[in-house]
């Protein structure tokens, strides 16, 4: 990696927010029919203590096939019963907050307290049935999660499938809650941080990661079989073919399965090559070379013109200050501060 031209992440896009109050049952079910498709709904406490608010958060599609998130936080006041199914290509995923929730998945019945995680699938229909609900969501593209599955287990996207509706187990119920707060803390009130389409592709990607290592689904079983046998490495020439691709696109949100079609091998063969080559994931290649472009950038910058090391390092996709800081003395035996002041 040498100090030549390169070009820069794009700017940043807006990020879309909406909110809605409202006492008005037949206003609310607009709402919710605008945030989470078609379903149908019947008010069964009472109508003076209904109420629903929400607040939404929506990132829309950045270049490469990153998909679409969408983060909600939701009350539902009064008993209701609803009848939902998902839009085609889309997984919802709650956790209650406070509240009760009864979900029939048309399998089992569940019930649902603070702290209860369960998962939407768009292949089945769902009943159910709040009482003044309080409930974090989030909406993902399924095309996410089919390309971030066959990155890291090899599953094809049109075999990946969630066949549960509740997390595996307690622990990794605890990471998926873990995931959204550093979201929370870390990208999801500062708009300017998050429209930068490198932190927009990575928020999509933790929360895509997540959702395959807590729920059910074919690349878990897939990645926990004893008879599976992993793909063989690829040669150096693959390597030095993904080396160039990164090197030349690494402003951009680039994807796993990206670095792999431009080096004329799998995901998993790649990985495997690098590790025997370079001791290090293509994604960690990607990192350091990131982590490089920061480093010239810090070194041009000039902090009275308004430049900080936040604002630089968040626009090559490093959002958590604390692990960047540590990453970058690391890598350059100083802070990051003390290059942007030199």
């Amino acid at each position: 990696m040498t100090r030549a031209a390169f070009l820069e992440p794009g700017p940043p896009v807006p990020v879309a927010r909406r909110s809605a109050t409202t006492t008005d049952f037949g206003r609310a079910q607009d709402v919710l029919t605008d945030l989470y498709g078609d379903h149908r709904s019947r008010l069964l406490g009472s109508g003076r203590r209904y109420v629903l608010d929400v607040a939404s958060v929506d990132l829309g599609v950045v270049t490469g096939p990153t998909g679409t998130l969408g983060l909600d936080r939701l009350y539902h006041g009064s008993e209701v019963a609803s009848t939902y199914a998902p839009p085609d290509e889309r997984l919802v995923i709650g956790q209650v907050v406070a509240g009760r929730l009864q979900l029939d998945d048309g399998v089992d019945t569940t019930g649902f307290g603070p702290g209860g995680l369960y998962l939407l699938s768009h292949e089945r229909e769902y009943h159910t049935r709040s009482l003044d609900l309080a409930v974090r969501v989030v909406r993902l593209d399924v095309s996410a999660l089919a390309r971030v599955a066959a990155e890291t287990t090899g599953v094809a996207p049109e075999a990946m499938r969630f066949h549960g509706t509740t997390p595996v187990s307690d622990r990794v119920a605890r990471h998926w809650a873990s995931t959204l707060r550093d979201i929370a803390h870390g990208v999801l009130l500062d708009d300017e941080l998050l429209g930068h389409p490198l932190v927009r592709a990575q928020t999509i990607q933790a929360v895509a990661l997540a959702a395959l290592a807590v729920f059910p689904n074919t690349a878990l079983d897939a990645a926990t079989d004893p008879t599976r046998v992993p793909a063989g490495p690829a040669g150096p020439t693959p390597v030095r073919r993904a080396i160039a691709f990164v090197d030349a696109h690494a402003h951009e949100p680039v994807t796993l399965s990206d670095i792999a079609n431009a080096a004329h091998v799998g995901p998993r063969a790649l990985q495997l090559a690098f590790r025997r080559h370079r001791d290090q994931t293509p994604l960690e290649y990607l990192r350091e070379v990131r982590l490089h472009r920061v480093r010239n950038d810090l070194h041009d910058g000039d902090p009275t013109q308004g430049d900080t090391v936040a604002a630089i390092a968040a626009r090559w996709g490093f959002t958590h200050r604390g692990r960047f800081s540590v990453a970058y003395r690391q890598a350059y035996g100083e802070s990051p501060a003390r290059t942007l002041d030199r």
